[in-house]
């Protein structure tokens, strides 16, 4: 008998959580100490017997934080008859509708759209399962849709690496920006290029230990907005995903492979690009230097092809 159980994410659950507690943290201690300072002097205005009451405001954040990333991923394991979402039973018989894919509002400290899974039971009990919470979220979508929606045993769908030798004859539609006009362009490559300007025209010879820490911010600076810059390629067959920057990185999906293409935006990313697969295994793509027209001329060519999109951003 299949039985399917969830495991956190190492990155996206247990990476993110403690990054981002460790900043809030981090800045409530820096409040709380230079309050500490600021009250000692004895000299001090009525605002400054607020900064502890903030740096406990920041505290309580980091707190809230880690409680709504722990209740928004409870354990789930699932077998042939029950799912265990926690500490709760539920029958699978019971289970009146299912929304594999789509955005569901994830209660933080304020409420963001994050892609998942929503579960409604005839009794009106509703369970949302976060995809980016689970390293595995992708077993659970596979077995709602084989054993709950096609009344089918559970089996593994496999979708094979694809090589670039595959594609080298294919004739292929880009769908590409500039990235020296581009925002994210000129935030890398205008911020780089003015702080080499000002390490060499005004220090001609910068001590090392400047150099080291300038090419090291020189590196992830170049790193995090690469990771922008994604652009897209179509044949009459399969997708390709490619980088500005990153020219060795070259990722090719069968159209036959694709569950569905989702357009959207996260924060402060520029739109991207949600490739879901028939295993439903997904990956974002950022991609910076395309223009509104690029990618509703892309999402066109989806469709003719048979893809569906799901335009959350455009």
């Amino acid at each position: 008998m299949t039985i399917i159980t969830t495991r956190r994410h190492p990155l996206k659950f247990y990476g993110v959580l403690t990054f981002s507690f460790l900043i809030l943290f981090a800045l409530g201690s820096i409040v709380l100490f230079a309050s500490f300072d600021i009250l000692k002097n004895g000299q001090h205005a009525t605002k400054d017997y607020f900064m502890p009451v903030f740096s406990l405001a920041i505290y309580f954040l980091a707190l809230s934080l880690v409680n709504a990333y722990w209740k928004n991923s409870p354990k789930i394991t699932i077998d042939k008859h029950n799912i265990v979402i926690g500490n709760q039973t539920l029958y699978l018989k019971d289970i009146k509708d299912i929304t594999l894919t789509g955005k569901m509002p994830f209660r933080c400290i304020v409420r963001f759209p994050m892609e998942g899974t929503t579960i409604l039971f005839n009794d009106g009990t509703e369970k949302i399962l976060f995809d980016d919470m689970y390293a595995n979220s992708y077993e659970l979508k596979l077995f709602f849709e084989q054993v709950i929606l096609n009344k089918q045993e559970f089996k593994p769908v496999l979708t094979n690496e694809i090589s670039r030798n595959e594609i080298r004859f294919e004739s292929e539609e880009t769908f590409k920006g500039n990235q020296f006009t581009s925002l994210r362009g000129i935030t890398l490559w205008g911020l780089i290029g003015f702080f080499i300007y000002l390490l060499f025209s005004k220090l001609p010879s910068p001590p090392s230990g400047l150099l080291i820490f300038f090419f090291a911010y020189a590196t992830f600076w170049f790193i995090l907005h690469s990771w922008f810059m994604h652009y897209f390629g179509l044949t009459k067959d399969y997708l390709v995903v490619r980088n500005h920057n990153f020219i060795w990185k070259v990722k090719i999906y069968r159209l036959t492979d694709i569950k569905e293409i989702v357009f959207e935006t996260q924060g402060q990313q520029p739109n991207c690009m949600r490739v879901i697969t028939i295993d439903f295994r997904n990956k974002l793509y950022p991609a910076g230097t395309l223009r509104d027209k690029t990618w509703l001329e892309m999402k066109e060519r989806f469709e003719s092809k048979g893809v569906t999109v799901r335009n959350e951003c455009i």
